[in-house]
């Protein structure tokens, strides 16, 4: 084999190393983010488990002019290369749809969603006057008229948690039934009923 053969077969090696080891052989890389961004299909690609489900994250994504596409745990060095650069690739181009600073606005939204699943679905919303709160009723005894309840703010963060009792002027019986359609607010220590009555928080 002559010096000219073999200065092109290891040329022709090292490019497809290059190739390899950069992703193009893999389905995320430099080449498919173009395409990808082309045919107007601009997608980031989540490596791992969320909370989140896909739906989830991409009635935000969404948004902002992408979609969220999970490849799981498990991925070589090569599908991690090309992802990186494919994801690169689509930031740029998110940069310039959205403006700089898109993410952090785009994150913020994210972490209310995160939140929002520490959130019982048991748990039931109750707004008054523009302010509202999800009352969780973990445990309640409707003839000793104690519950344990936890109240989370819009965002998903607790506020209070703890054993409130039944509290009612002298002239006036009530027992916990439906709490839910009994609540009127939260106002930052006990939780005030429809009624004249009202949930004392134990100390």
């Amino acid at each position: 084999m002559s010096k000219k053969s073999i200065l092109i077969s290891v040329l022709i090696i090292g490019i497809g190393l290059s190739l390899w080891n950069f992703g193009f052989f893999s389905r995320y890389n430099y080449l498919t983010a173009k395409t990808d961004i082309a045919k107007n299909n601009p997608q980031i690609v989540y490596v791992g488990e969320s909370m989140l489900t896909p739906s989830d994250l991409n009635n935000v994504s969404k948004k902002y002019g992408f979609e969220i596409v999970g490849f799981g745990c498990i991925l070589s060095v090569v599908e991690q290369n090309g992802i990186e650069i494919y994801n690169s690739q689509m930031d740029n181009y998110l940069d310039k749809i959205n403006g700089i600073g898109w993410k952090s606005k785009y994150k913020k939204e994210i972490d209310s969603l995160m939140k929002l699943t520490n959130i019982p679905k048991t748990a039931f919303w109750i707004e008054k006057n523009g302010s509202g709160f999800w009352y969780n009723v973990d445990f309640m005894h409707s003839h000793k008229n104690n519950a344990r309840i936890s109240i989370f703010d819009k965002f998903g963060d607790l506020v209070a948690k703890g054993k409130f009792i039944l509290v009612c002027p002298t002239d006036e019986i009530e027992f916990m039934d439906d709490l839910e359609k009994q609540i009127d607010f939260y106002d930052g220590e006990n939780i005030q009923l429809k009624s004249n009555c009202y949930l004392l928080k134990r100390k």
